[in-house]
């Protein structure tokens, strides 16, 4: 591996880790524990996992509807 090719997959290595690291460090700064920051992320994980539920629900009974309705 040359070293234009190590510190390419270095670079990328450190970006893939930059975002949790930037979350924990912020929660710090701010005086969040790691349970305030953990329940923090677990609400807005279970908020997103309900939207894209309700849109997909919504979805597949809007295609259910569209094949009922050409009958004729």
């Amino acid at each position: 591996m040359s070293k234009e090719e190590l510190m390419h997959a270095a670079t990328v290595e450190a970006a893939k880790g930059a975002p949790p690291i930037v979350v924990a460090t912020g929660a710090q700064v701010q005086g969040w524990s790691s349970a305030d920051l953990i329940a923090v992320l677990t609400i807005i994980y279970l908020v997103l996992q309900i939207l894209w539920l309700l849109w997909r629900w919504h979805k597949a009974a809007k295609a259910d509807g569209n094949s009922t309705e050409v009958q004729g």
